[in-house]
């Protein structure tokens, strides 16, 4: 598995670099055209540094997606980003002022080339299928027959996802941890059915999702809390068949019962309804539009801000490094001269922001993806148990003496 991430990874790479070298080439075309002497155009280290934050978090969220195959294409196209965005206002300088309309044509080829090469990054890690690939823990995506969802074999668990929309793929998730994971097999169904799959709903009960399932073959998943019927062809039925089986042997299933109690406080959702849906619960109506594909973006803001003066620091010593006249001008440095006082004041800096970064901003991020996991397992509170007269009251009353 080594070879395909260091694949993917040089494919990344290429998806940040080409633009950068892309936009550098046209600031060059478009001085030129002006003509003017005094002004450098841009140059690519000029490019790299305003992408520096970005680069990092995205260097941060392969790391954190390191098996999750299906996030590195959307993490090489965010990757294009920096160039792209430099790229455009060159090309719109170019086509507006400098009578070049064919640039607008190149950077159109260009947004093709960094799209291609996010779906080259995503072909590299998962395809083709292998029994290597399978043994591996990295995710293994599946198109499903005649559906807009999609199938995931991950490390821990079986994943369909993309029941909403395919260009939302973490939107309405329904997950199959090993530890539930009951039975799998590849049934053939005679006649069209429906399949309801339950989504969190941020109450007791549970959104539904429901999809068609043509006759034909179609894995029939058993948990815990869960059961799925999802079309796949006989071919692919049988490789998702083969890869559960393989990532999920050895793993115990967890046979103790999850009570409502525990539901409450892993998902917090209050044990005792006192909110304004009350009523509507007990008329058994949807009470919440709760977005399954919800993610702490304000942390992203936060964790920005905590960064800035790493950045300031990091774009300090490039300046010194590449001797650029533009960027020493941005990170205060005259003559190639550092203000050691400036420097000191980012290290201090960094150095007391970086914890405020981990106190609110990782760990806040890390037990959000810890409740995003467990509700995709555990979308609604379970039944109550059934009543065996041992409730007082439930007997044969005695007589009074």
């Amino acid at each position: 598995m080594l070879a395909r991430r260091t694949a993917a990874l040089l494919l990344v790479l290429l998806a940040a670099v080409v633009p950068v070298v892309a936009a550098a080439r046209l600031s060059a075309w478009e001085n030129e055209l002006a003509g003017r002497k005094s002004v450098e155009p841009l140059g690519i280290a000029d490019v790299a540094v305003i992408g520096t934050l970005l680069w990092g978090i995205i260097l941060v969220g392969l790391w954190w997606h390191w098996r999750r195959t299906t996030m590195w294409p959307v993490w090489s196209r965010w990757a294009s980003a920096t160039g792209l965005f430099a790229a455009f206002f060159e090309c719109v300088q170019l086509a507006g002022d400098r009578g070049r309309p064919v640039a607008l044509a190149v950077w159109l080829g260009l947004a093709v080339l960094c799209w291609a090469l996010g779906e080259a990054v995503r072909l590299v890690l998962t395809r083709p299928v292998t029994p290597r690939l399978i043994a591996s823990k990295l995710e293994i995506p599946f198109p499903l027959r005649g559906l807009k969802a999609r199938l995931c074999v991950r490390a821990d668990r079986l994943v369909l996802d993309s029941l909403a929309s395919r260009r939302k793929r973490s939107r309405d998730v329904a997950a199959v941890p090993w530890t539930t994971l009951r039975s799998i097999e590849l049934v053939e169904v005679d006649q069209e059915m429906t399949c309801s799959v339950f989504v969190f709903s941020a109450t007791k009960v549970g959104n539904v999702r429901r999809f068609d399932v043509p006759p034909g073959p179609a894995l029939h998943v058993i948990g815990t809390a869960r059961e799925l019927l999802v079309p796949v062809t006989e071919q692919l039925g049988r490789v998702v068949v083969e890869a559960v089986r393989q990532r999920s042997a050895g793993v115990e299933l967890d046979e103790s019962p999850l009570t409502e109690e525990d539901w409450c406080r892993q998902s917090g959702v209050p044990r005792y309804d006192t909110t304004i849906y009350s009523e509507q619960l007990r008329r058994n109506e949807k009470v919440a539009n709760y977005a399954t594909d919800k993610r702490p973006y304000v942390l992203g803001v936060i964790g920005t801000f905590l960064l800035m003066p790493l950045v300031m620091l990091c774009g300090t010593a490039l300046s010194v490094i590449t001797g650029s006249a533009y960027l020493q001008k941005q990170f205060k440095v005259f003559d190639g001269v550092i203000d050691p006082i400036w420097v000191a004041t980012l290290g201090v800096g960094s150095i007391v922001f970086l914890y405020l970064l981990n106190g609110f901003v990782i760990q806040g991020f890390v037990s959000s993806m810890k409740f995003q996991d467990y509700i995709e397992a555990f979308p609604e509170a379970p039944a109550p148990p059934p009543k065996t007269g041992t409730v007082p009251g439930s007997g044969k009353k005695r007589k009074k003496r």
